[in-house]
């Protein structure tokens, strides 16, 4: 059987105009590349200097927006999706993350992350920053963009705070990814942000949600001397004291986060 020609080519452009739907489809539906906004919740995605970003939003007027700071193994999407995090979507929040160049422990180069993050999720949120939520790993990224020079938010929400980078030998892979981080060399005095407590904005409530049974990042390395110099220096900050290891499913408390952030709302 004798196909035209003519046939054939029809056939080749339709396919190739499905393959170009395919691959256009899902950038668009995101809305970071041009696709508008709908009325519900949506995912923006995009790129800020080499660094995957995300930003959930719950529809066209959020509270507020919140920046999540992974910890070490994490990634942009970490947790993101999962019930601690989206239960703050779901009470009216947008969620903005990064990458944050992965095991980066607050070197300079998530400090500039946090930067471009923050500026980026307010203006595509149309709304203010109003709360840094983070987990392990990530208080080290965002206590150190605190004290050099990044906008701090009305509130932060630590989760088992890893903070003293000279004492992180139980971490699995923590002394070696930290060492990495910093060229290889010793964490810089200015970079351990267990020695620059004294240099966080007093401004800013705190509210700690750690456990004194952590077998990898010790409570009273990390979180104790946290609270009692934050105190000491008249900042407003609170302890959840929870049970159990590092791993321990106590320290996601979706209930006290979204309490927390709504309290966080209106302060100015």
């Amino acid at each position: 059987m004798r196909i035209r020609s003519s046939a054939v080519v029809t056939a080749v452009v339709a396919v190739l105009g499905v393959a170009a739907a395919l691959v256009v489809a899902p950038m668009l539906s995101t809305g970071a590349n041009g696709g508008e906004r709908g009325e519900g919740p949506t995912t923006i995605r995009s790129t800020l200097a080499g660094q995957s970003v995300r930003l959930s939003l719950p529809g066209p007027e959020p509270k507020g927006v919140v920046v999540w700071f992974h910890g070490q193994g994490g990634n942009v999407n970490d947790r993101v999706d999962g019930p601690w995090l989206d239960a703050l979507r779901r009470d009216g929040w947008a969620v903005a993350s990064s990458e944050f160049h992965s095991q980066s422990w607050g070197n300079a180069a998530s400090t500039k992350d946090t930067r471009l993050l923050q500026e980026w999720a307010e203006k595509q949120a149309g709304a203010e920053v109003r709360l840094w939520v983070s987990g392990s790993m990530g208080a080290s990224i965002a206590l150190n963009a605190l004290t050099h020079g990044v906008q701090a938010p009305p509130c932060w929400y630590g989760v088992k705070p890893a903070l003293d980078l000279t004492r992180m030998d139980q971490v699995p892979g923590g002394p070696g990814y930290i060492r990495r981080a910093y060229g290889g060399g010793p964490v810089p005095a200015d970079r351990n942000p267990i020695d620059n407590v004294d240099r966080l904005p007093t401004e800013t409530r705190y509210r700690v949600v750690s456990s004194k049974q952590d077998e990898w990042v010790a409570y009273d390395e990390n979180t104790q001397p946290l609270v009692e110099q934050l105190r000491s220096r008249g900042a407003d900050i609170t302890l959840l004291d929870v049970k159990g290891g590092h791993a321990d499913p106590s320290h996601w408390n979706a209930r006290d986060l979204v309490a927390y952030a709504d309290s966080c709302a209106g302060k100015a």
